[in-house]
């Protein structure tokens, strides 16, 4: 037989805000359709014709040696890996079984849902296994762990107001990335700025470390980690000392400002470098330029979230724009997650999902709390899906303890043998999403697209929705569901017609009375908690080139190592390539070190997401980390993670 090839035009799912159209070559052969190319596809223009590394490499996932073929039952002790192959009926029966006594018992509580389901297409986030866990009323495990805190402070701030479109970054004259790294997670956001520069418009990031984006801005400013909210507020205070106030924009738009800048007041840049690390010069430059600069965008990410002072950081930050009334131009506002409202995958859940029980809520990321041994929490049941806790929480010594618990069922559904589905009783073998049918949404652009099938299913994989209509059906409910382009009435690939103009076509939401809400009622205005003392190094855990999450992990996993400022490295006497042990309150690891003037001094960088297996110790960067909450929605707080780096 000789082999045939076909390209089939399908949009990538992954965690990423680009959302970018792929071309999939297919080769047919004698063993079945195989996938040997992911390209760019040309259905949605901001692609612009090329995809990042991460999605060229895809395929390497979809054909691992740790690519989940069939359900797996454990034979071993926990987080050991030992498994025995199963059938879906078998494995479906011990689920179901363990469910049903569970809900007998203890009810709904008994089950915790542990879906994050980030990279997956919309349909697939809010599939019939979602369905299922609200017809029978398990425990929602919240979204804690990423994106929480800034979602909380948008809403505290604008209410349902949408983002500003990022493509009108293209007319900016000042561009402001606060907290944001796109170089590496929103890689078609730079090439758009650079249209912006190339028409004269300046580019200012606002980031602990030099990133690419930063090295190549006009001024980058190196803030201490969890100090974001007194550099805005030094910024506040340089306008209002220096009319750039738009009064009558917050007159007609915003409540709260006399308070917020009564706040700001004691914020000199002065006292704004002492606290933050960034040269009082370089604050007013930045107030000045923002100040007089219009049109201005604020493109603002989730690194300013991740502390204990995120919520009040990022509703600083979001407070600026609407304090000068950098707002109604095209080029002008604030790019935060975009959504369209295209799809609604719940319009195809049955009723008794849709009018399910009430349900309690539980934090993602102090499942190490929750669920630790000798607890009263009633969970029996742990459902994961689309999450990979044993690597991407923090504390994770009291994760890994709590994922050992052999009195709590742990059911994973996931592509690949992660270290969380080590950990499981049952593992069942998921889909990618070359493998099912879906519609694509973005949090970073106003495309809709098609998810379509490449390839059938490897092995026995089966996706969200497949799985939880086994699972129901186990357990007593005859569903019968539409397909999934039945979610958006035109699945596209099409560009959504959604206006974007903030405070001209859309404004906050009703609960605010139609205008930006500055003091927040329950938090009142941004204010600055001083850092806990401790060791002298901030260690914060950010996003590579080569993971989206711990995605990838399994073929390309960056090696795990520490890096300082030179600064931090001579004064302790270290080099670049010794091995090294860092320290925190929560426990220590040993790597090896990286020197790098990248690094503001004060701070150390450890990948996030980097798999337990790369770490001789078998400890990953989380076993630094504190599960401390952000007091707005308790959202995670890996930045608040003090440590000191030490020769061996």
């Amino acid at each position: 037989m000789t082999a045939t090839r076909r390209v089939v035009h399908t949009a990538c799912t992954l965690d990423c805000p680009d959302a970018c159209s792929l071309a999939v070559t297919v080769e047919d052969t004698a063993d079945g359709p195989r996938i040997v190319d992911v390209n760019a596809g040309p259905a949605n223009p901001d692609t612009g014709g090329w995809i990042c590394a991460k999605v060229k490499r895809h395929a390497s996932r979809v054909y691992s040696p740790d690519r989940l073929l069939h359900p797996q039952v454990r034979v071993g002790e926990k987080g050991s890996g030992e498994f025995r192959q199963a059938s879906w009926p078998e494995a479906v029966g011990l689920i179901a079984g363990r469910m049903t006594a569970a809900l007998a018992g203890r009810g709904g509580d008994a089950i915790a849902a542990y879906t994050y389901n980030s990279s997956a297409a919309r349909v697939e986030r809010a599939s019939m296994t979602e369905a299922l866990f609200a017809a029978i009323g398990a425990t929602v495990v919240d979204h804690t762990i990423c994106a929480h805190t800034m979602g909380e402070s948008w809403v505290s701030v604008f209410g349902t107001m949408r983002s500003a479109d990022p493509a009108d970054v293209v007319h900016s004259r000042l561009v402001i990335v606060w907290g944001a790294n796109p170089t590496v997670s929103n890689t078609h956001l730079p090439p758009l700025v650079r249209q912006a520069v190339q028409a004269g418009a300046r580019v200012v990031v606002v980031d602990p470390r030099r990133t690419a984006m930063a090295a190549r801005a006009d001024l980058h400013l190196p803030v201490r980690p969890g100090t974001d909210v007194a550099l805005a507020m030094a910024v506040a205070h340089q306008w209002d000392r220096h009319g750039h106030i738009d009064h009558a924009f917050l007159a007609a738009h915003a409540d709260g400002a006399e308070e917020f800048l009564a706040a700001a007041a004691e914020w000199t840049p002065a006292a704004a470098e002492a606290v933050t690390g960034v040269p009082a010069a370089d604050i007013v430059t930045l107030a000045e330029w923002w100040g007089t600069t219009r049109p201005s965008m604020l493109r603002i990410g989730w690194g300013t979230e991740r502390n204990s002072n995120g919520g009040a950081g990022c509703r600083a930050v979001l407070a600026l724009p609407v304090l000068g009334g950098h707002f109604g131009q095209a080029g002008s506002g604030v790019i935060g997650s975009v959504s369209t409202g295209a799809v609604d995958a719940r319009s195809r859940w049955p009723k008794e999902a849709l009018d399910g029980p009430a349900r309690r809520h539980l934090p993602m990321h102090q499942i190490g709390g929750w669920l630790r041994p000798g607890t009263d929490d009633p969970t029996e049941v742990l459902f994961v899906q689309g999450a990979n806790p044993a690597v991407m929480c923090p504390a994770q010594a009291a994760v890994l303890a709590a994922l050992g618990r052999e009195d709590v069922f742990t059911v994973v559904h996931e592509q690949v043998m992660t270290d969380t589905a080590r950990f499981a009783d049952v593992v069942l073998p998921a889909t990618t999403s070359f493998e099912i049918e879906d519609i694509g949404g973005s949090y970073g652009s106003y495309m809709v697209q098609p998810v379509v099938p490449a390839i059938p299913p490897v092995g026995e994989a089966r996706s969200n929705d497949a799985t939880g209509l086994a699972l129901a059906a186990a357990l007593g409910f005859d569903w019968h569901v539409p397909p999934a382009v039945t979610a958006a009435s035109d699945p596209g690939p099409r560009r959504a017609i959604v206006p974007a103009r903030q405070f001209v076509d859309t404004a906050p939401g009703p609960a605010h009375g139609g205008k930006a809400r500055l003091a927040d009622p329950e938090q009142g205005v941004p204010r600055y908690v001083p850092l806990p003392s401790g060791p002298p190094l901030t260690l914060i855990s950010p996003a590579t080139s080569k993971l989206i999450n711990s995605m990838f992990g399994e073929f390309q996993s960056p090696a795990p190592s520490v890096t300082l400022h030179p600064q931090d490295a001579h004064a302790r006497g270290l080099a670049a390539g010794q091995q090294v042990r860092v320290r925190s309150a929560q426990g220590e690891i040993i790597v090896p070190l990286d020197v790098q003037a990248s690094v503001r001094p004060g701070v150390a960088v450890m990948a996030k997401g980097v798999w337990l297996r790369e770490h001789p110790d078998g400890k990953g960067v989380n076993w630094l980390t504190p599960a401390t909450g952000d007091p707005l929605g308790n959202g995670a707080c890996f930045n608040d993670t003090l440590v000191d780096v030490h020769p061996l």
